[in-house]
């Protein structure tokens, strides 16, 4: 292991709305609010001992059609799946290969995903 470059610390998010991006990521997913910039233009949230870094955008290049770049592990795909169905959530179905996993879109529409093993 490393010693210089020991974990990965945030990653992070683009939105348009950071207020209702925050209260999205915090009331369907669970985060727990962590820490939040002077001007409030990043938010940061935690899930378990990695976070995540809302930041205020407007910029367009942020939000082209792309894949995840990172996932959420769960003990069980399905109920998250169900889950994020029930919260309104637009999700993939559910493949697997190796692993089950299935992307979801937040409010922004920012792919990301969920992959259990």
């Amino acid at each position: 292991m490393s010693t210089l470059f020991q974990r990965i610390d945030t990653v992070f998010v683009p939105t348009r709305d950071i207020e209702k991006s925050r209260k999205w990521y915090m009331q369907v997913l669970d985060g727990i609010p962590d820490w939040t910039s002077d001007k409030g233009e990043y938010q940061c949230i935690k899930f378990g001992d990695t976070s995540i870094t809302l930041f205020l955008t407007d910029d367009p290049v942020y939000f082209q059609a792309r894949r995840s770049l990172f996932n959420f592990y769960v003990n069980n795909a399905e109920q998250a799946y169900s889950h994020l169905i029930m919260n309104g959530v637009k999700v993939e179905e559910i493949k697997e290969y190796g692993a089950r996993y299935f992307a979801f879109y937040d409010i922004d529409g920012n792919c990301l995903e969920v992959c259990e093993y």
